[in-house]
């Protein structure tokens, strides 16, 4: 038992390092130069201009995460899990990685200010500066809409949309959530309603998915106003980005948005009133809100805002990864 709660902590202490290697294998290009047929290190280095020990040990470090494959002494191939960080692959988590290997990287550096002051180390305004370099809003935004896809086909699986007629995805980025909504949905129509810098990326991307002719982009300020019209209002991860007073702003200008009986489907992770160590999904999370002035909630604390704001709370459902539906109806 001793070596097993050993092994544990080491993994725990240590962990930055999967981070680190799976980044820099995925910024390098090493990942994407990896395939079905064995190639070495050398001629890796050599088409990307690396040092080729480096490029040896790095690939081994991806051997070691199940990412690539030793085919020989210095050569390797790319495993089927490694293949989902390639650019391009079907269910990839390549923005996710770039994500995490960069921006979150920095940001939890600043948590131990936070825990001396309660002063967030990023504040709660940098999306614009964010979204204002091009390179920088696509890891992002693709790397949400890696992570939504999953909850947003429980969602769509879970809750029957057929009453429904228009969806409005508020702060939906890319339109991940709305994608497989309507996917799941051909009777509906819908627009993903986010900031105007993010625009073109995302009509793109709704383009690309299929559903371009049923979901389009709306471009505006959420802390301004939220465009009527839609009979179900969607926030995912939204308000885990903001502090209690930003919510109240957002949950306000939903409800202006909707007429009263309307819903607003909150898909948020919920915080168990008693942690433990199946919770790590959402504490994890909400260290990583920390920075940027957000925090993962308890039901309790999101029931008491949506209060607030005008909504009564017709249903709270599991979907995937902490993630619950929490679906209020405009009062």
């Amino acid at each position: 038992m001793a070596d097993t709660q050993t092994r544990k902590l080491v993994d725990a202490i240590t962990g930055a390092w999967r981070t680190r290697a799976i980044y820099e294998g995925v910024r390098s290009g090493l990942i994407d130069n990896l395939g079905d047929t064995p190639v070495s290190a050398q001629q890796l280095a050599d088409r990307l201009d690396l040092d080729a020990p480096t490029v040896m040990r790095i690939l081994r470090a991806l051997g070691a995460l199940g990412l690539s494959a030793q085919a020989s002494t210095d050569s390797f191939t790319i495993t089927d899990t490694g293949a989902r960080l390639k650019t391009g692959a079907s269910g990839s988590l390549r923005g996710m990685a770039m994500l995490w290997g960069d921006r979150i990287w920095k940001s939890l550096e600043t948590i131990g200010d936070t825990l001396r002051t309660g002063e967030p180390g990023w504040g709660n305004g940098n999306f614009d500066a964010l979204h204002a370099d091009p390179v920088e809003s696509d890891i992002f935004n693709r790397a949400m809409a890696e992570q939504s896809g999953p909850i947003a086909r429980a969602f769509a699986k879970t809750r029957d949309l057929a009453g429904f007629t228009s969806i409005l995805d508020v702060g939906g980025g890319y339109g991940a959530v709305l994608i497989e909504i309507l996917r799941a949905n051909p009777h509906l129509e819908g627009a993903v309603y986010d900031l105007e810098l993010i625009g073109d990326g995302a009509s793109r991307y709704l383009q690309e998915s299929g559903v371009g002719d049923r979901g389009g982009f709306r471009g505006g300020d959420f802390f301004s106003r939220i465009p009527g019209g839609a009979d179900c209002i969607v926030l995912k991860y939204i308000l885990h980005d903001w502090a209690d007073a930003d919510c109240a702003r957002i949950l306000a200008n939903c409800r202006a948005a909707l007429e009263t009986g309307a819903t607003l489907m909150v898909l948020e992770r919920i915080v168990p009133e008693r942690i433990g160590e199946g919770d790590e999904s959402v504490a994890r999370t909400d260290l990583v809100m920390m920075p940027i002035s957000g925090k993962e909630r308890t039901l309790d604390e999101l029931g008491a805002m949506l209060g607030e704001a005008g909504f009564s709370i017709d249903a709270v459902t599991p979907l995937v990864d902490s993630c619950w539906a929490i679906e209020g109806r405009a009062v």
